[in-house]
Formats: structure tokens, C-alpha cells, sequence
């Protein structure tokens, strides 16, 4: 038998289980259009038909995504989409997230600069309770991304996170959320070498975020 699983496919324990990268993006994209049949996902990711059925199953057995049945059209029973579930019905810190995010939003002048300051200053005081954890400040972020399951993988063109605790939230609100994190990267890091700044660039490469770490002169 034919086996279609892709290349990208190499699983990963994450926050919420085992993912892999086809699985997350395959996710994202059911998450970006709110809703979406078999075959458009198909279409849009191009991937094989097989390996999508898979990942959906999973993601459905995982609780992430739901099947839903579409708007009837004519004549015959109507086919099946999927959608993801409200945040907090995968993860209620999701949810929590969420409705931060969303009110930070609407009372904040700039929600996106004070969710970062607001990260950086959650990572200070993470780095500040890790006494005995790694002395170099990238080894430190990997550490503690790593525990907060976020799937890092150090890469040459950076930082990969390949999960997201917090994904049904920050597919909502990915200005907010992701500003914090990269908050909380900046603040970890800059606990052993003052002046790094941290770029996060959110769905970026395929099934992951991008992290950046760099020395600032």
C-alpha cells in the first residue's frame, strides 16, 4: 500500500498532545476560515487526500477540531465541514487568553506595545526563578519554551515552535497573544545578556512560529 504521509510529518509533543507540522497547519486553516470541507483543505495545503482525513481524524479525537454538517444545497443530504471549537473548550487558559486579549484590545492605546511590555516583564520574573537553569540565554529560552510546550527546535534560520499552548486563542487574537510572547521571550533572554530583543513571526514557516533572538548594540 502507498504510503502518503508527508515529509513534514515527524511528530512533536506540544502543550496539547502529539502534532505534527501538516496537522498545525492544517488546523490554521480551518481556523482562518472558520469553517472548511475536506476537500478545500485539500486543495488549499496540497496535501493528499489521505493524509488530511488522518490529521482531521486526529485533531478530532484531540478535541481541536469539530464536524459540523454544511448548508444544504439542492437536493441529498449535505456534506460535512469542520471548524474549531471556541477557545475555551479546548483550553479554558485559551479561553481566559482570549478574553484578555479582546479587552486589552478595546481599553488599551496600543494593546500590541503594552502585551509586550507585559510579556517581557512575565519573563523577567520566570528567569528570575530559574536560579539553578541554563547560564546562556538561548539555551534558557529553549528550556523554558520547551516546558511551556511550545516545541522549539533550534534551527540556522532560527527558533521554530512548533506548538502553541495557546493557538485557538492566538489564531483570534495573534497580534495580542503573540505579543506577549515575544515578551516573554525578550524578557527571559535579556535576564543573561541585557539589550537581546526577540522577534516572533507568527505561522510562518509550515506548521510553525519563527523565533528570532538578537544582540542589540
Amino acid at each position: 500500500m502507498e504510503n502518503h504521509r508527508d515529509a513534514g510529518d515527524n511528530l512533536r509533543v506540544g502543550g496539547s498532545g502529539r502534532s505534527s507540522s501538516s496537522r498545525e497547519r492544517i488546523l490554521r486553516e480551518v481556523e482562518s476560515r472558520g469553517s472548511a470541507s475536506t476537500a478545500e483543505i485539500v486543495t488549499s495545503t496540497g496535501l493528499h487526500e489521505n493524509t488530511v482525513r488522518e490529521h482531521l481524524e486526529r485533531l478530532r479525537i484531540d478535541g481541536r477540531l469539530r464536524r459540523i454538517r454544511a448548508e444544504a444545497q439542492g437536493r441529498g443530504r449535505p456534506g460535512w465541514r469542520w471548524e474549531a471549537p471556541p477557545a475555551y473548550a479546548v483550553n479554558p487558559y485559551a479561553g481566559l487568553a482570549l478574553a484578555l486579549a479582546d479587552s486589552l484590545a478595546q481599553v488599551a492605546a496600543d494593546p500590541v506595545a503594552q502585551a509586550r511590555a507585559a510579556g517581557v516583564r512575565w519573563g523577567a520574573e520566570v528567569a528570575s526563578e530559574r536560579t539553578d537553569a541554563a547560564a546562556d540565554a538561548h539555551e534558557l529560552v529553549l528550556e523554558v519554551m520547551r516546558e511551556q510546550g511550545f516545541a522549539p527546535d533550534a534551527t540556522a534560520d532560527g527558533i521554530l515552535l512548533h506548538s502553541c499552548p495557546l493557538l485557538a486563542a492566538a489564531a483570534r487574537r495573534s497580534d495580542v497573544v503573540c505579543a506577549v510572547h515575544e515578551g516573554l521571550v525578550e524578557g527571559i533572554a535579556r535576564s543573561r545578556v541585557e539589550g537581546t530583543d526577540a522577534e516572533l513571526q507568527p505561522f510562518q514557516a509550515a506548521g510553525a512560529c519563527v523565533l528570532h533572538l538578537r544582540a542589540v548594540s
